[in-house]
Formats: structure tokens, C-alpha cells, sequence
């Protein structure tokens, strides 16, 4: 079977495009190429076809897992994500997981988080003078909060360790030096290179989290939501393993971490640049409030794909595709097609008010189907609780000309960093 066309530059190439500039390689497939198109990158090994169009995307969503599996399209985050994690599994077992920790971020107990978020976002911003580099002072923030309401309690010593495990964990993997050497060279070849590196820092990471379980799975804090996960029970009914719950805390941690931090500091990087914007959501309209959140989750989505290796051939939007490729739902591309968005480019939170409708197909920043994202309920949630807390703040942009987006582990951020300068 033939894949549909796409660029011809050698795979080493593409895959510089892919992680440097990731929204203009996408924007220039797309142009030339049209939907479905085909890119080969170092990202994943196998050829990768790009869908963006909603009747496409819905299609790549149902597909079977015994024939389409996500999590094989993660293998490579196994090393720090575990065995465990939400990311590698498939079918039962991703549905077990998924439930297990979607429980906590629903209903009454999510509602009890705000007070949280907005007391830690309040105490952020009032340091905030001059020029703020927003995406290092969001990793921090989400972080924090992460952990307070993971663990359900201020910073200790104990905790701050942690803290600085998982930054220097992630840090081994936001780098793009690092991440090309990484999938260029896919083996460990001692602590001194790209892989032996980040093993080691997995491993001091690791030995922290489990010797921070094994002490407090007698007394976890009867508001944490590690209290939950210590009461779960595996197929048999026993307690589940430390190593089990360190794998669902990586995927709380990693999910609720970074892609959320990327997403206020676009916010950040789009309000500073649209001082009307900024003016009506210090009138405090909830529904306004909302549109501003999901328009910078259209405009700039920290996530780009959503992809399936097919171990069996199937046909999408009219094309047969074989077994051995992935295909993927193209996230960025979706929300930013201009057939299914007027005006696409523009930051325009009106959109959300004017009574349009949009398929749901085409607002995707969280994924869709059975593996959209167990933390989308509580990640907007929190965006929306940062910005009123930042209301405000007297902001604008450090330079006039947008930020582009880069790629940082498996998020797309501002590429200065959503420079901004306060007061």
C-alpha cells in the first residue's frame, strides 16, 4: 500500500524540524501536502501519517487497540514512565488505570483543590517585578501544586528533594541537544552519554519517591490524593505495589507538570500581547474567563499528536493504510485549520462567545476517545484559577514580535520562554 505523500528530506532532517520548529514543519507539511500527509522522524521508527481533518481524526480515536495500540507509540518513555504507567498501556489495562486515577479529579474532591491552586498561584505572582521568563516560573508553580495535592502537604525538606529529583529528571529531557542525541543514539552506552545520563538521574529519582512511599503509606494525610492511591486494590485484592503507584505519580506528575506549564506560559505570552484581552478578564466574567482558556488551548496546544502503531492494515478517510506505520491525530493541526476555524492564527477568545458551533473533533488539546487525558478536568480547572489570580498584573511583551514554539520533551513551548515584563 502506497502512504499518502509528504516531505522527501532525509528522516535527520525532518526530525530537526519536528523538535526546533515544530509548528512551522507541521504548517509547511500541511500546505504542501494537504491531509493525510506522511513524515519520517527519529521520533518514533516507523513512518508516521498526520491526520488533522474531524471525520479523520474521529476515525484514528475508534480505532481498535488490539490492532492500533497508543501505548506502543511511548515505548520510549518507558525508562522514566514504568511499566505501570497510563502512557504504555493498552486496552484493560489502560482502562483500569485510567479510572483509577480519572476518580480523584471529578466532582467535590477537584472542587476542594481551588483553594490550593489559588493560594500558591496568589503567593507567585505577588514577587513578580520586571522581566518574567513565564515558563520557568510556571514549571515551578504547577510543580508545587502538583505536589501539594498529590502528597497533601508543604514544602518540607522531604519534599523539597523530591522537587529538585523530578527537575533535574525532566531537565535531561527538555533540552533538544539532549532529546536528538537521544533518538539518534537509542542506547545506553554508560552514565556519560544521552541515555546513561538520564538512567541515572531516573535512578536517584526513583530511590527518593519509593523511600518517600515506603515511609508514608501508613500515614499518608487523610486529604491527599495518595491516600487514594494507597487504597487501591490490584486484580486480586491486594494493596497495589509502591512501584505501581510511583508509576501513576510520574504520569500525574509529568502530565500535570509540564504540559500544563507550557500552557499558562503561552497564556501569558498571548495576553501579553492583546491588552484587550487582558482588560475584560479583570472584569471577572467566568464565561469570558473560560474562553480565554480554551482559545490559548486552541491557539497554542502544549501537545502536538496523538498517535497509534498499526500492527494490522485499516482504512482511514478513504486510504488504506498497512500494518507497521503510525498513524496519528494531528492535534495542532486540528485546532488551527482554517477550513474549521475563521481567522485561525488570531487569538480571539470571542469565538468561544458568539454562539458558533465547532465539531468536537477539532478541539482536541487533550487528546480523544478512550486515551484523552485523565487530568484534562483539573488542568483547566488550574489554568483557569493561575489567570484569575494574575488578572491584575500589569503585563506586557518584552518584544513585539510572537514567540514561536519549540518543542521541550513531549510539550511545545514559547521558544524564549514567554518573555514577559511586569509593572
Amino acid at each position: 500500500m502506497e502512504l499518502p505523500p509528504g516531505p522527501r528530506a532525509p528522516a535527520a532532517w525532518q526530525t530537526i524540524a519536528w523538535m526546533a520548529r515544530p509548528a512551522g514543519f507541521m504548517r509547511r507539511v500541511h500546505a504542501e501536502f494537504g491531509d493525510p500527509a506522511t513524515i519520517r522522524t527519529f521520533w518514533t521508527e516507523q513512518p508516521m501519517v498526520l491526520f488533522s481533518h474531524p471525520d479523520a481524526v474521529r476515525q484514528v480515536f475508534g480505532l481498535d487497540p488490539a490492532i492500533a495500540p497508543a501505548g506502543q507509540s511511548w515505548e520510549f518513555v518507558r525508562p522514566f514512565a514504568g511499566e505501570h504507567s497510563i502512557l504504555v498501556l493498552d486496552g484493560d489495562e489502560h482502562l483500569l488505570e485510567r479510572r483509577l486515577l480519572q476518580k480523584p479529579f471529578h466532582g467535590e474532591r477537584m472542587r476542594g483543590f481551588r483553594p490550593i491552586v489559588t493560594e500558591l498561584a496568589q503567593k507567585e505572582f505577588a514577587a513578580w517585578s520586571g522581566r518574567v521568563v513565564t515558563l520557568e516560573r510556571m514549571r515551578e508553580l504547577t510543580l508545587e501544586i502538583m505536589l501539594r495535592v498529590i502528597f497533601g502537604a508543604q514544602h518540607g525538606d522531604e519534599l523539597a528533594r523530591l522537587q529538585a529529583a523530578i527537575d533535574a529528571t525532566l531537565e535531561g529531557v527538555r533540552s533538544l541537544p539532549r532529546v536528538l542525541a537521544m533518538a539518534l543514539v537509542r542506547r545506553d552506552l554508560g552514565p556519560r552519554s544521552p541515555w546513561g545520563r538520564f538512567r541515572v538521574a531516573v535512578e536517584h529519582f526513583d530511590a527518593l519517591l519509593l523511600d518517600f512511599l515506603a515511609r508514608r503509606r501508613h500515614d499518608p494525610g487523610r486529604d491527599s490524593l495518595l491516600a487514594h492511591l494507597f487504597d487501591q486494590r490490584d486484580q486480586h485484592g491486594d494493596p497495589v505495589s509502591d512501584r505501581h503507584i510511583r508509576d501513576q505519580l510520574v504520569a500525574l506528575l509529568v502530565g500535570g507538570h509540564d504540559s500544563s506549564a507550557a500552557s499558562l506560559a503561552w497564556a501569558f505570552e498571548r495576553l501579553a500581547r492583546h491588552p484587550a484581552v487582558r482588560a475584560r478578564l479583570r472584569d471577572g466574567d467566568p464565561a469570558y474567563l473560560d474562553a480565554v482558556v480554551k482559545e490559548v488551548l486552541r491557539a497554542r496546544p502544549a501537545l502536538t499528536i496523538a498517535p497509534r502503531l498499526l500492527l494490522a492494515p485499516v482504512e482511514i478517510a478513504g486510504r488504506q493504510l498497512p500494518a507497521g506505520v503510525q498513524v496519528a491525530a494531528c492535534l495542532w493541526l486540528a485546532l488551527r485549520r482554517e477550513d474549521l476555524w475563521p481567522d485561525a492564527s488570531a487569538f480571539r477568545p470571542e469565538r468561544w462567545l458568539d454562539g458558533s458551533s465547532h465539531d468536537s473533533m477539532s478541539w482536541i488539546p487533550f487528546g480523544g476517545g478512550v486515551r484523552r487525558c485523565a487530568g484534562a478536568p483539573f488542568a483547566e480547572m488550574e489554568m483557569r484559577e493561575v489567570l484569575r489570580a494574575a488578572a491584575e498584573l500589569s503585563i506586557r511583551p518584552v518584544r513585539p514580535e510572537s514567540e514561536r514554539a519549540r518543542r521541550s520533551m513531549l510539550v511545545v513551548v514559547p521558544d524564549r520562554g514567554g518573555e514577559i515584563f511586569v509593572g
